[in-house]
């Protein structure tokens, strides 16, 4: 599939999610949790996400598409990246939004929900042994 293709496809997954009222959270709500198969849409800056999980035998298989926001006319500059990450029950994952936030994922008991939170992040410098 050539980028202009992916880029297009992408581009009406995004709006397709915002279409369709799946939920939505900006930087500063608080933890949002969704159900498998249930789209979630994100905007952190000038950055837009939209994602959904799937659950397989107590993992969270995450697919998030990450990308900026289009312009006014709909066309994207940058093609979005696309994002699949396995996730096991009670455990988490981040993505860096490069804007200094970051997503969180959390893949709840059973895998029978995620909940994402944005966060602030921080310098980490490691301790000195």
């Amino acid at each position: 599939m050539s980028a202009m293709k992916k880029g297009a496809v992408v581009a009406a997954m995004l709006a397709g999610f915002t279409a369709l009222g799946v939920q939505s959270a900006t930087a500063d709500d608080t933890a949002k949790t969704f159900k498998p198969l249930h789209g979630i849409s994100l905007h952190v800056g000038s950055k837009h996400a939209v994602g959904y999980f799937v659950p397989t035998n107590g993992v969270c298989e995450l697919t998030l598409v990450v990308g900026e926001e289009p312009a006014d006319e709909g066309i994207l500059v940058v093609t979005p990246t696309r994002f699949r990450a396995s996730v096991k029950a009670g455990q988490h994952a981040r993505f860096d939004t490069g804007e200094g936030k970051e997503l969180a994922f959390h893949c709840a008991q059973s895998a029978t929900a995620m909940t994402v939170q944005t966060m602030q992040q921080t310098a980490y410098t490691p301790a000195a042994n």
